[in-house]
């Protein structure tokens, strides 16, 4: 069956709007989540609504909330995303981070209780939109073991590298798990195994069953040990200086991944050709000639 997006867009944009969601806010959801899918990313896409919709529904996500700043100090400001949803707390934060960079050359946008962020490649692409470099990362609940134990203690959170290029942005996005929860529900849906080992069944082996994994919440850190490391240095980073709430203290509140702690860096090289270009000029106004490290 084939839908055309515009008219799934607007469907989405219905169900938020008849649970009060401002118009504003129910548009960009709905945007983005359609995007999303369009682009193949179909675990942050419109696979994920219904989750975000009972998330509504109990009171976790306030649909009318939109960061409000908390601290602050030069290129860095820390926000309160009060709960409002993911998407727009996100963009609003990272929008705040290049504003920042474009009076500092770099921003650093720390952001505390908020949601699900969806697609976190989206951050850095506004950050690219925008000519600027971006770091993108947050924290999650606990739904992923450090390497070689039982229980989960570790959130699989999601870094984002991004550098605008004329013929098409440079980015990286992953999880620090080998396949995210969204991955496996899809493989799921679709009947298909992964690729390659996935993450531990109930009994302790290794698999590439992806049912198998959601049932023992055991995912395969990518990179073993590394992976669990670099997880466990995200959270600090995010929830430190939002001064949020680690993974830990998520996972103490349920299964639901709220309360999140998320950070946007947006780093504007641009000043950088500038500064090369004005000491270019002094030095060339001073001898005559052009020096050998300024040349071509």
């Amino acid at each position: 069956m084939r839908i055309q997006s515009a008219e799934v867009e607007l469907a989405l944009e219905k169900i938020l709007l008849d649970r009060g969601c401002p118009k504003a806010h129910a548009a960009k959801v709905a945007k983005e989540i359609t995007r999303n899918s369009l682009e193949g990313t179909y675990s942050h896409g419109i696979n994920r609504f219904p989750r975000l919709v009972a998330q509504i529904d109990e009171g976790i996500v306030d649909v009318s909330a939109e960061p409000v700043r908390t601290h602050g100090f030069g290129a860095l400001e820390n926000y309160d995303g009060r709960q409002g949803l993911g998407i727009v707390n996100a963009w609003i934060c990272m929008e705040r981070a290049i504003e920042l960079a474009l009076a500092h050359g770099i921003g650093y946008v720390a952001l505390r209780n908020t949601n699900h962020w969806l697609r976190a490649a989206t951050y850095g692409y506004q950050a690219c939109a925008r000519g600027m470099a971006g770091i993108c990362f947050s924290n999650t609940y606990t739904n992923m073991p450090a390497w070689g134990a039982k229980d989960v203690r570790l959130g699989n959170n999601p870094l984002v590298f991004a550098f605008p290029y004329k013929d098409g942005d440079i980015l990286v996005d992953m999880a620090m798990s080998q396949y995210s929860y969204g991955s496996l529900e899809v493989a799921v849906l679709e009947g298909k195994r992964m690729p390659t080992a996935a993450g531990f069944d109930a009994q302790g082996n290794l698999t590439d069953d992806p049912q198998a994994v959601l049932e023992s919440k055991r995912l395969l850190p990518a990179g073993f040990w590394k992976g669990a490391a670099l997880s466990f240095g995200l959270d600090v980073f995010a929830a430190g200086i939002s001064l949020g709430d680690t993974v830990q203290a998520i996972g103490k509140k349920g299964s639901w991944e709220r309360d999140l702690c998320q950070a946007f860096v947006a780093i504007n090289f641009q000043v950088l050709r500038c500064l090369v270009w004005v000491v270019y000029n002094r030095v060339y106004e001073r001898s005559g000639s052009i020096p050998s490290r300024f040349r071509a």
